[in-house]
């Protein structure tokens, strides 16, 4: 029986000698892999271009729950991008996001609201016009709450230290070496407050911006099991040095 979703692209795999397998989070079913036929040879390059990373993807496919790799019938672009392709800065956060929500979305059932936030800040990333460069921290940031490690809300401006195994402030340092010190605790206070449309008021050089994001990464292998190292760290890294 054939049934429709959306799905977004989190990763593709070469598989045999002209084939993908194309790991999917989707709107309906959550975490799903494809077999995408033909997709490397010859004639199908452009099957492969539909089924890069973060590609939003409108999808017909032949559904059994207990098959580990799905057949798709038909897959269509469903949120063509601009400058996420086109801008080398985006396209290189994109490719960063992409791999965090290949570790994180595990998950082989529905969740549309966490779906939706994902899409949804596609899109206002490829919009953007400033505070691009914050995007990354501001994503990971909002994305704990539907991974259920969202920080504690901490109202106020007053720098405080950020611990990272409890995901609250508290204004003496904690005791555990995993923390965030005053400085930096408050731009991550800053961060959770502001809107997607303030990102460029939020003011960081390489070092601050650099730290809060080590910070974050320390903040998901510590409330996510096998979270592990990010391989494309080294190129946003290199991006805003």
């Amino acid at each position: 029986m054939i049934e429709k979703t959306l799905g977004i692209v989190l990763r593709q795999i070469k598989y045999g000698d002209t084939s993908l397998i194309v790991h999917l989070y989707t709107r309906r079913w959550g975490r799903m892999g494809i077999v995408v036929q033909g997709a490397r040879s010859r004639s199908g390059k452009r099957k492969t271009a539909l089924f890069q990373p973060l590609t939003i993807l409108d999808l017909d496919i032949y559904h059994k729950s207990n098959r580990e790799l799905q057949q798709v019938r038909e897959a269509r672009n469903a949120q063509p991008f601009i400058h996420l392709v086109a801008d080398p800065v985006k396209s290189s956060i994109a490719l960063f996001l992409a791999e965090i929500l290949y570790k994180v979305l595990r998950e082989e059932e529905s969740n549309q609201a966490m779906f939706d936030f994902i899409t949804d800040h596609l899109r206002l990333l490829d919009l953007a016009e400033e505070g691009v460069a914050n995007f990354h921290l501001y994503f990971m940031i909002r994305l704990t709450r539907y991974l259920g490690f969202y920080p504690e809300d901490f109202g106020d401006q007053i720098p405080a230290w950020f611990n990272l195994e409890s995901g609250t402030f508290q204004q003496d340092k904690p005791i555990t070496g995993l923390s965030l010190p005053p400085g930096n605790g408050l731009i991550l206070n800053k961060l959770l407050h502001c809107q997607p449309s303030q990102l460029g008021e939020i003011s960081l050089n390489h070092s601050q911006r650099s730290e809060l994001l080590e910070a974050l990464l320390r903040y998901y292998r510590f409330h996510l099991e096998g979270f592990g190292e990010v391989r494309s760290l080294s190129v946003l890294t290199a991006l805003f040095s």
